[in-house]
């Protein structure tokens, strides 16, 4: 005999119970699960209500998470943009910390500073730090700044 298909509702509780997702994600796993406009947003709806789904702590915890990694602003806007985040919030959040980006370079400057300890040319040394910067979302500025401080290292 076969199973019953389970409710988009209980489909999208086991989606959340296995990774917080934004609403955009949610909708579109519900879809993918063969779900209808309609069956998705009344479980969407429903998830919400009971607060199982908040875009903005999800955003305000995400941007934390990546900033942690080492991430600059840039490469966290455009991960947080794919999920389905709403930019403008993203945006505010890390205008709103411009300490914590600072940090997060300064964290990855010194971390690959380390990895390249081998490496005699300071020029060479400079283009990889900086190359490896920029590619982690770190604004060029920030770079330049953070680069003179450790001017020693190279």
């Amino acid at each position: 005999m076969p199973r019953e298909r389970p409710s988009a509702l209980a489909k999208a509780m086991n989606f959340l119970a296995a990774r917080s997702l934004s609403e955009k994600e949610l909708l579109l796993k519900l879809r993918k699960a063969g779900y209808s406009d309609a069956e998705c947003d009344s479980a969407i709806a429903e998830c919400v209500k009971l607060h199982y789904l908040n875009d903005e702590q999800l955003t305000a915890d995400c941007v934390d998470i990546l900033h942690q990694r080492n991430l600059g602003a840039r490469q966290i806007r455009q991960k947080l943009l794919r999920r389905g985040l709403d930019g403008e919030e993203i945006s505010g959040l890390l205008e709103s910390k411009p300490e914590e980006e600072e940090e997060a370079a300064r964290r990855a400057m010194e971390g690959k500073l380390r990895l390249l300890s081998r490496e005699n040319d300071p020029r060479k040394k400079r283009e990889k730090l900086f190359r490896f910067m920029i590619s982690r979302g770190f604004s060029p500025s920030l770079v330049f700044k953070l680069a003179d401080e450790m001017s020693e290292q190279f």
